[in-house]
């Protein structure tokens, strides 16, 4: 029976901590297919701890989270970008800082697929993609021990993203596709990656001018708990939804945006080595100067904008990296996987 297979998927450790749809051999192989990959193809996997994780081991997660074969175009460029040793998904589980696999969908294929975008964007829009292929990452990044077991967590809090965290962006935006930012044409479909802390929101619903919205932002990414502070070199995203994006629009570029908010979020050093938010005997490479301003980022090229979200109210949110995950991991989407 369906429910026993169920709940002996709970008693093996096969799910995490939520129902899993049980992956018999044929819906594996069914996915198997539709990726376009043999079962004991090496996708990637950690080195320094010589895991191999195969293409067996992504396509049962795949089935596991609930997803349909037809995601296959969206899921081959994830699976490769979590398990890439760039993204160095066994140091994102076992960090104290409990972060999640956050997933960036955008261009065409947003449409194309049917991720929400609009009403609760960042989660809980209740739409099947959104929820399941977030959940395909962090069942990977779960499952990526040796011969597919667990790797053991350290967080400290968490978040509910480490279930599924998943933002798609709007088709039509004002300032271009999110993964322009990143190289990838404006015209193609992309997916990307970040192991992200969880979303803190930002309500301003009373600002006439571009500026005062990028102001409430960068108090948002300036606030003295905010992770980043020493280790200077985690990324950002910033979720932008309609009504802000089209005030901060009408006055500046993407480009600019992410300029004023890099020098808005600066903060005095001395402060936050008041605070205690710098160790009495920092590393060079975080560049600590007493007595100078200090913005939370090396480099304002860490901060990366998306537009998403519904127009009915005036909020964006800001989306912490973990500081040992230096920016955004992005493949294109080839439109021809899973189509035979």
């Amino acid at each position: 029976m369906t429910v026993d297979a169920i709940e002996r998927c709970f008693e093996i450790g096969w799910t995490d901590g939520l129902p899993v749809v049980p992956p018999h051999r044929y819906l594996v192989e069914q996915m198997l297919d539709a990726l376009g990959w043999k079962a004991d193809d090496v996708i990637g996997g950690i080195k320094t701890q010589r895991i191999e994780i195969t293409a067996q081991h992504l396509a049962a997660a795949a089935v596991m989270a609930g997803c349909r074969t037809d995601y296959a175009r969206v899921l081959r460029p994830l699976a490769e970008l979590v398990v890439d040793e760039a993204f160095n998904v066994s140091g994102v589980e076992v960090t104290t800082g409990g972060p999640a696999v956050l997933v960036l969908v955008s261009g065409p294929v947003v449409q194309e697929m049917g991720f929400a975008h609009a009403a609760n964007a960042i989660g809980g829009a209740n739409a099947r993609p959104n929820a399941t292929i977030g959940r395909f990452a962090n069942l990977v990044r779960h499952f990526s021990g040796r011969g597919g077991g667990v790797l053991e967590t350290h967080g400290t809090i968490g978040h509910p993203g480490r279930y599924s965290f998943l933002i798609a962006e709007h088709p039509e935006t004002q300032w271009g596709p999110f993964h322009t930012q990143l190289g990838i044409e404006a015209g193609e479909s992309a997916v990307g990656i970040m192991a992200a802390e969880g979303p803190n929101s930002v309500n301003n619903h009373y600002a006439s001018e571009a500026d005062q919205v990028l102001e409430t932002i960068a108090g948002t990414l300036a606030h003295p708990g905010f992770t980043n502070w020493y280790w200077h070199f985690g990324a950002c995203v910033v979720a932008i939804a309609p009504q802000h994006a089209t005030l901060i629009a009408s006055k500046y570029s993407r480009d600019e945006a992410r300029h004023m908010l890099f020098e808005m979020s600066k903060r005095p050093t001395d402060e936050l080595i008041r605070l205690g938010r710098m160790p009495a005997e920092p590393r060079e490479k975080s560049k600590v100067e007493p007595g100078a301003m200090r913005a939370p980022f090396d480099r304002e090229s860490q901060i990366h904008i998306i537009e998403s979200g519904h127009d009915g109210g005036k909020f964006s949110a800001v989306i912490p990296a973990w500081v040992g995950d230096y920016s955004v991991h992005i493949k294109k989407i080839d439109s021809a996987v899973g189509s035979a």
